[in-house]
């Protein structure tokens, strides 16, 4: 096991690896002005499906049914849930602009590959929306959610306990800048017999998480926090980025379920280049007495470069940073 004090060092070695967890939803309504958004489809309590292949309906012709959603339109979620399942023929569908109150986003996938687009998430009034994605049983074998602009979310939950197939993989990915105000879960499955991953990635340049993110191993699936940013990144563990690093101010870390389980990834250059920096001002693990540690932090990769500097605690059993194509700085 290894822990990271603060002393600036500066690292080189070698070798590779790679990450994964579940949330639950208050579903409250909200009051107030709507967001500046053109809204196609508000949802309001229950359970409700983003139905057949968003291209059902013709452009221009007006509906309530949210069965009837296609491609690129926009969505408020006020309360409850809105699910997206593996139905849709398409096995892709594009949600423009997801604005969110009190309920959530689920996406549910038992076949694959399948994806999900969309374009930004932003709250409703002072309420964010909750996104969740998860492989159950049946043959899915990737599964992604990809956000394109920034987004702004209540809990982030990436499930892959269910799955049934191994090598599946079932990932969320964040192009632009991210905020959380609860918590995020990312969680791997299933057993022995089966390596079934769950990744959150990370490309924005500002990554605010006000409480933890969580990464659940389970036997044979990896749990991954992957930072691959083409620019400098930054991931902190509060919402607040002007009032400084104090310990008062950080609330939300990095952790492992259990000790020794999660992986970190930081690839944001390409070979033989300069890579961007990554620079964590949030805790990773927990030593001490009670040492809750992650299983790995990895810098670099046989084809990428990683630049990654650590300004608060780590706690990782290894750390791996790939020779000529990896940088670790603490201080």
């Amino acid at each position: 096991m290894l822990c990271l004090s603060s002393k600036k060092s500066l690292l080189s070695g070698v070798s590779a690896v790679v990450l994964a967890t579940t949330v639950g939803v208050s579903a409250v309504g909200v009051s107030g002005a709507l967001a500046q958004t053109a809204v196609d489809y508000v949802h309001s309590g229950g359970l409700d499906g983003w139905a057949d292949g968003f291209t059902e309906r013709a452009a221009g012709v007006a509906s309530t049914d949210i069965a009837e959603a296609r491609a690129g339109d926009n969505l408020r979620i006020t309360s409850g849930i809105v699910r997206i399942a593996d139905f849709l023929p398409s096995r892709h569908g594009d949600i423009g602009v997801l604005e969110g109150g009190a309920g959530a986003l689920q996406m549910v996938f038992t076949d694959g590959p399948f994806g999900v687009t969309i374009g930004k998430i932003q709250k409703l009034g002072t309420q964010a929306v909750n996104l969740y994605l998860s492989i159950s049983n049946g043959s899915a074998i990737n599964v992604t959610a990809s956000v394109s602009g920034n987004a702004v979310v209540r809990n982030v939950s990436i499930n892959a306990i269910n799955g049934d197939v191994a090598g599946s993989r079932a990932s969320v990915l964040f192009n632009g800048d991210l905020t959380v105000e609860g918590t995020t879960q990312i969680k791997a499955g299933n057993n022995s017999t089966r390596s079934i991953d769950a990744t959150l990635e990370l490309k924005g340049a500002l990554n605010k998480f006000a409480q933890d993110i969580t990464l659940d191993d389970q036997a044979g699936g990896n749990a991954y926090l992957t930072l691959s940013g083409s620019g400098n990144q930054r991931i902190v563990g509060r919402l607040d980025v002007s009032s400084g690093t104090s310990n008062a101010d950080n609330t939300g870390q990095i952790k492992a379920a259990t000790d020794g389980e999660g992986t970190i990834r930081v690839l944001n250059g390409r070979e033989g280049q300069s890579p961007s920096k990554a620079t964590f001002d949030i805790d990773i693990g927990t030593g001490g007495g009670s040492a809750v540690r992650l299983k790995q932090l990895v810098v670099g990769d046989t084809d990428k470069g990683g630049h990654a500097i650590f300004n608060r605690g780590v706690h990782v059993d290894a750390i791996d940073v790939i020779a000529g194509n990896g940088v670790l700085e603490h201080g």
